[in-house]
């Protein structure tokens, strides 16, 4: 059985998470938005070559980033300003989604250090009246319990998690691991960001989930 003051933190973070939930859909309401792309246009080889050193977000972005499975992002100042991703100040950025069955390679650059995952989801959070995007989510998926455990020891190391909720999660679902058990792990800033995982098990389910979050 787990110590009452981790179970407290896990109430208390459960609480977060829900409180999160909440506000997301709140702010459906109020000018955010989720906006998917949708199947890039035609362009020539030449111009799919994806060689710059970050990707953009406009329509051949987009393309260049299913073309290559890559996307890389600069996120030293906490922010990425719209106008470096090829979009107006006014827009939305675009829901990038992976072809069938791929997954992009992701590289957001920190000023500590740079975070690199693979990902075939990636979304941003701005408004239309605010000219850099705030927020970056992914969504990391496996399909077994052992590499969802090894993903989220990884990030203790790489991202600065406490180790402590960390390693009771695991304890616990490691006993039944057939189950539920969604958890907010918390944020670690290594790498001159704030990374959170927002765990989403379920073992009655083929694939497994983890919400990242990058932000300020």
């Amino acid at each position: 059985m787990m110590p009452d003051s981790t179970i407290n933190r896990f109430n208390r973070r459960a609480a977060l998470s829900g409180a999160a939930v909440l506000l997301g859909s709140m702010l459906g309401g109020c000018g955010f938005v989720i906006r998917r792309s949708s199947g890039p246009p035609s362009f020539s080889p030449e111009e799919l070559e994806d060689t710059a050193e970050f990707s953009t977000l406009d329509e051949l972005g987009v393309a260049r980033a299913k073309a290559s499975n890559s996307l890389r992002f600069d996120f030293c100042a906490g922010s990425i300003a719209k106008s470096d991703v090829g979009l107006p100040d006014s827009a939305y950025a675009p829901d990038v989604v992976a072809n069938t069955g791929e997954k992009f390679r992701l590289s957001i650059k920190g000023s500590a250090g740079t975070l690199e995952a693979e990902t075939d989801h990636v979304r941003f959070v701005t408004t239309d009246d605010f000219p850099v995007l705030t927020i970056i989510t992914y969504f990391l998926t496996t399909e077994s319990y052992e590499d969802y455990v090894r993903l989220i020891r990884d990030a203790v190391v790489d991202y600065g998690f406490d180790p402590v909720p960390v390693e009771a999660w695991i304890e616990q679902t490691s006993r039944d691991h057939g189950g539920d058990a969604s958890f907010v792990v918390g944020e670690g800033n290594t790498l001159g960001f704030y990374v959170s995982y927002d765990l989403r098990y379920d073992g009655r389910k083929k694939v497994q989930v983890i919400i990242v979050q990058v932000s300020r």
